[in-house]
């Protein structure tokens, strides 16, 4: 992590603060967008947040692209309803093209069977820009049940 943190971070240490400024509201919005989607329960708009080259740390279990984008979709067609909450969000410019975010998530989840389920925890996104655009390339999220 310490050296992917670094690698996009790698020459941009001379960002001025309006700098700074423009690309943390452009990845808090990009967070957004992505708590937006999963609301929504819109599988490719949720993915569509995420690099091709994405891996993440699901509960200390890494887990790559193929795995996730499989898995967003198989989840997204059994939930009734979905109530993701971001809360704490902190962005913290790594360099021009590259951003981390912490947050704690709080997921409400109702199944197509009925079923409820409470998540809360930890998460951080690295974000990179590709081109115009934000795109995950790194997350890590551990999953606490709530009663």
């Amino acid at each position: 992590m310490v050296a992917l943190t670094a690698a996009c971070s790698a020459g941009d240490h001379r960002l001025d603060e309006a700098e700074r400024n423009t690309i943390a509201r452009a990845v808090d919005s990009a967070t957004l967008a992505f708590e937006a989607a999963e609301r929504a329960r819109d599988a490719e708009a949720i993915i569509a947040h995420l690099a091709a080259d994405f891996y993440m740390y699901n509960d200390g279990r890494r887990t790559p692209y193929d795995s996730v984008v499989a898995s967003i979709r198989r989840s997204m067609r059994t939930f009734q309803h979905f109530e993701p909450g971001f809360r704490d969000i902190e962005v913290r410019v790594l360099g021009r093209h590259a951003a981390l975010v912490s947050l704690t998530f709080h997921d409400s989840i109702v199944t197509n069977t009925g079923d409820i389920m409470r998540f809360s925890g930890p998460t951080t996104l690295i974000w990179q820009r590709r081109g115009a655009d934000w795109r995950i390339i790194y997350a890590d999220a551990d999953h606490y049940a709530v009663q």
